[in-house]
């Protein structure tokens, strides 16, 4: 019962020890999309350019999914 417990213990202080080294970030909106438009930037290259896609409005009052087909 002893050895339980003392095991229990040490993987708690573990646990508490890896909880406190992460560091807590708490961004707000600006600082988040830049750091998002840097990470993007690090990869080298062109990015890639996807044509245009026309866009199609759906009236979901008349709208049936065809699962047939």
């Amino acid at each position: 019962m002893t050895k339980l417990v003392f095991v229990a213990l040490i993987v708690a202080a573990i646990s508490l020890i890896c909880v406190s080294a992460a560091p807590a970030q708490i961004l707000d909106a600006h600082t988040a999309i830049q750091k998002i438009i840097a990470a993007y930037n690090r990869y080298p290259g062109p990015s890639i350019v996807h044509p245009p896609e026309i866009a199609t409005l759906i009236d979901p009052n008349t709208f049936v999914p065809n699962i047939y087909g």
